[in-house]
């Protein structure tokens, strides 16, 4: 009678185990449909950061030629594709969102609209309104600090100490506003982006403090200069006749 008993509960146990596997093809099919489109989906994304990265890289080109209009048009055309990847992923794919090529799209773009805000004496825009992380606009400070250099070193070259001292001292804000952040590297690697920050600072200023120094000696030496150029002006006529010698025998 136990046997009996038992067997009836294995051919049961059997016959629930085929009821349950019944789905499993289902449930491949719905997984395999899910994996299908996130794989389209990533591929779409990785040509959209190229996009992305290649537009916010023109516009820093174009801001160092002072085309700013036309440097704002790409960042608007990226700021764009952004847009367009973010309303894809957002839904059922979000954790593509926050892959390693996003994070270099992101810094890109936020390095753009930061550079030029800075450029146009503007506020600088908020991560949420670039669809940016924090921590990859955090880290795009960082590189701005390093356009900020470029531009000091064009304006010493030009003469224009004014303006060079004006992108140092943003640099130096910059800087400063990236020292509060103090956190494992898992959660953000920012000590590396306040390391060369540092760096760049302290050429930028010798760089700087070097080109106004030859300003002043310059200046002093233009100063020296004029009184002995009116010493040594052309003799007048009279008093070169004074020193004919046929005259003097």
């Amino acid at each position: 009678m136990r046997s009996q008993i038992t067997g009836l509960t294995v051919r049961r146990c059997w016959l629930n185990e085929v009821i349950i596997m019944e789905n499993i093809e289902s449930i491949m099919d719905a997984i395999e449909k899910y994996l299908d489109e996130k794989e389209d989906l990533r591929e779409r994304s990785i040509k959209a950061c190229r996009n992305i990265i290649r537009h916010s890289r023109k516009a820093i080109q174009k801001m160092h030629k002072n085309e700013n209009i036309e440097a704002a048009n790409d960042l608007e055309k990226a700021l764009a594709e952004l847009t367009e990847i973010h309303s894809l992923l957002k839904d059922r794919h979000n954790d593509l969102l926050y892959t390693g090529f996003m994070e270099n799209a992101y810094r890109e773009l936020s390095e753009g609209f930061c550079l030029l805000s800075i450029l146009q004496d503007e506020n600088l825009p908020q991560p949420e309104d670039l669809n940016v992380t924090s921590s990859s606009y955090l880290l795009s400070l960082g590189d701005v600090v390093g356009e900020l250099r470029r531009l000091t070193l064009d304006c010493i070259r030009n003469n224009r100490y004014d303006e060079a001292e004006e992108f140092f001292r943003k640099m130096e804000k910059i800087y400063i506003s990236l020292l509060r952040f103090d956190y494992p590297s898992g959660m953000i690697s920012i000590k590396k982006t306040q390391d060369n920050c540092r760096v760049l600072i302290e050429k930028t200023r010798g760089d700087l403090t070097v080109a106004l120094c030859n300003r002043k000696i310059e200046e002093k030496l233009s100063r020296l200069e004029k009184p002995l150029k009116e010493k040594t002006e052309e003799p007048k006529k009279e008093d070169v006749e004074d020193l004919n010698i046929d005259r003097v025998w």
